[in-house]
């Protein structure tokens, strides 16, 4: 009976040592410090989008013309703009517009730009040609000349900041899913899907796709930071958001003009850009290594 005892604990054993990929993801992310802090920064970040209006001490556009570009103080924590206002709760409260504007770009990017890669991998041929010529030509600019472009073709504007942004990030992901895609369409268990009979579409999306999730996940996560970093800078030129919209670029560009004596009015907006956009890309690199199946540790 003993020996039935030992060979049933032991049996119990091997059974919670099973690995899955999950939880072996999550092992291997959780020795990333810097990721993870990155990542509790970042929820910190959504958590403010969410609740920090309801938060904040004054109100975005509350004027106080007898407080005019007055340093950090107890009552203005991170000091007040040119009309008096305060800039903790302006930069609080711009923290939703920013990551909206960066999540929904990349979003969008993503989407489009994962339906193309996988068309252009698993047809080939004409289709992929023009894919890919069409990806090699917005490639040829810089992502901020063509946002650039973009904005200057349909306006100022956040709605256009987030299509000019969606379009820079689309080919990235499209070439990405491509190859991944063609690593993928010959291997035995789509062959075994199509002789079953299955249909491109569910070969596509539901065989290949999830193959290259891993992979979306990290550009997807990086691509926040540089679209964010992209979108504020748009705001900076004055082809973003605009006035007396509290988006973080555009508090910036408000206090370009005071940096010599109030040095708070650029420091605090560029502090919130800085943290935010190096957050995402040590959180993309945390991810990358984690889903790596090559590191063992």
């Amino acid at each position: 009976m003993a020996k039935k005892k030992t060979s049933g604990s032991a049996g119990m054993n091997e059974r919670t040592d099973i690995k899955t990929p999950v939880s072996e993801m999550i092992r291997k992310f959780k020795k990333q410090k810097n990721a993870v802090v990155a990542l509790f920064f970042i929820i910190v970040l959504v958590i403010i989008a969410l609740v920090g209006e309801y938060l904040v001490p004054f109100g975005i556009n509350e004027y106080d013309y007898s407080a005019i570009l007055q340093g950090p103080s107890m009552a203005h924590w991170f000091g007040t703009d040119e009309f008096g206002r305060d800039l903790f709760s302006r930069i609080i409260c711009g923290t939703r517009i920013s990551l909206a504007v960066g999540l929904s770009a990349v979003t969008v990017g993503a989407v489009c730009g994962t339906v193309l890669g996988l068309l252009g991998g698993y047809y080939g041929g004409i289709v992929d040609s023009i894919i890919m010529r069409i990806c090699d030509t917005l490639f040829a600019f810089p992502g901020i000349i063509l946002a650039i472009a973009i904005v200057a073709i349909l306006g100022s504007g956040l709605g256009n900041v987030v299509i000019a942004v969606a379009v820079f990030s689309t080919p990235t992901f499209a070439r990405l899913v491509r190859s991944r895609t063609l690593a993928l369409k010959h291997s035995v268990f789509v062959q075994a899907a199509r002789n079953l009979g299955a249909s491109d579409a569910r070969i596509l999306f539901r065989h290949i796709l999830p193959g290259a999730f891993p992979e979306i996940i990290v550009q997807f996560t990086m691509s926040v930071g540089s679209s964010i970093l992209t979108a504020s800078s748009l705001s900076f030129l004055g082809m973003g958001a605009q006035p007396p919209t509290p988006e973080w670029g555009l508090l910036l560009s408000n206090g370009r003009n005071y940096m010599l004596t109030s040095l708070h009015a650029t420091l605090f907006p560029g502090l919130a850009i800085f943290l935010t956009v190096l957050s995402f890309n040590i959180l993309g690199d945390g991810l990358r290594d984690a889903l790596d199946p090559k590191l063992t540790d």
